[in-house]
Protein backbone atom coordinates (compact mmCIF):
# COMPACT_ATOMS: atom_id res chain seq x y z
CA UNK A 1 0.00 0.00 0.00
CA UNK A 2 2.57 2.64 0.66
CA UNK A 3 4.81 1.94 -2.67
CA UNK A 4 1.58 2.21 -4.39
CA UNK A 5 1.04 5.63 -2.71
CA UNK A 6 4.39 6.88 -3.58
CA UNK A 7 3.70 5.53 -7.15
CA UNK A 8 0.31 7.83 -7.22
CA UNK A 9 2.58 10.75 -5.44
CA UNK A 10 5.09 10.42 -8.44
CA UNK A 11 2.28 10.82 -11.10
CA UNK A 12 2.10 6.96 -11.56
CA UNK A 13 -1.12 6.61 -11.28
CA UNK A 14 -2.19 3.75 -13.37
CA UNK A 15 0.91 1.88 -11.68
CA UNK A 16 -0.18 2.90 -8.15
CA UNK A 17 -3.15 1.46 -9.58
CA UNK A 18 -2.22 -1.90 -10.44
CA UNK A 19 0.10 -2.33 -7.46
CA UNK A 20 -2.57 -1.35 -4.98
CA UNK A 21 -4.97 -4.05 -7.25
CA UNK A 22 -2.34 -6.36 -5.82
CA UNK A 23 -2.61 -5.71 -2.16
CA UNK A 24 -5.89 -5.63 -2.34
CA UNK A 25 -6.25 -9.31 -3.90
CA UNK A 26 -4.01 -9.99 -0.77
CA UNK A 27 -5.88 -8.63 1.65
CA UNK A 28 -8.92 -11.02 0.78
CA UNK A 29 -10.08 -12.91 4.43
CA UNK A 30 -7.98 -10.43 6.20
CA UNK A 31 -9.98 -8.14 8.99
CA UNK A 32 -8.31 -5.23 11.16
CA UNK A 33 -8.52 -1.82 11.93
CA UNK A 34 -4.66 -1.87 10.08
CA UNK A 35 -6.30 -3.04 6.80
CA UNK A 36 -9.53 -1.03 6.83
CA UNK A 37 -7.39 2.45 7.70
CA UNK A 38 -4.98 1.24 4.38
CA UNK A 39 -7.99 0.60 2.24
CA UNK A 40 -9.50 3.78 3.36
CA UNK A 41 -6.30 5.82 2.76
CA UNK A 42 -6.27 4.72 -0.92
CA UNK A 43 -9.58 5.69 -1.51
CA UNK A 44 -8.82 8.79 -1.04
CA UNK A 45 -5.69 9.04 -2.61
CA UNK A 46 -7.59 7.82 -5.63
CA UNK A 47 -10.66 10.53 -5.24
CA UNK A 48 -8.27 12.79 -7.24
CA UNK A 49 -8.06 10.05 -10.03
CA UNK A 50 -12.29 9.20 -9.91
CA UNK A 51 -13.37 12.79 -10.95
CA UNK A 52 -10.77 12.87 -13.94
CA UNK A 53 -12.75 10.10 -15.32
CA UNK A 54 -9.31 7.32 -14.66
CA UNK A 55 -10.96 3.68 -15.44
CA UNK A 56 -8.03 2.37 -13.35
CA UNK A 57 -8.91 4.82 -10.54
CA UNK A 58 -12.24 4.33 -10.85
CA UNK A 59 -12.28 0.27 -10.65
CA UNK A 60 -10.16 -0.01 -8.12
CA UNK A 61 -11.91 2.26 -5.74
CA UNK A 62 -14.92 -0.28 -6.58
CA UNK A 63 -12.76 -2.92 -5.71
CA UNK A 64 -12.29 -1.15 -2.44
CA UNK A 65 -15.80 -0.30 -1.31
CA UNK A 66 -16.53 -3.62 -2.25
CA UNK A 67 -13.61 -4.95 0.30
CA UNK A 68 -14.64 -2.65 3.32
CA UNK A 69 -18.26 -3.52 2.54
CA UNK A 70 -17.29 -7.29 3.04
CA UNK A 71 -15.27 -6.61 6.09
CA UNK A 72 -17.88 -4.89 8.36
Amino acid sequence: MAQAGMQAADGRIEQACATWGRAIDHMDGVRSGRTRKAVSGMRSDLARFRTCGLRCATDLDEQARDLLNDHR
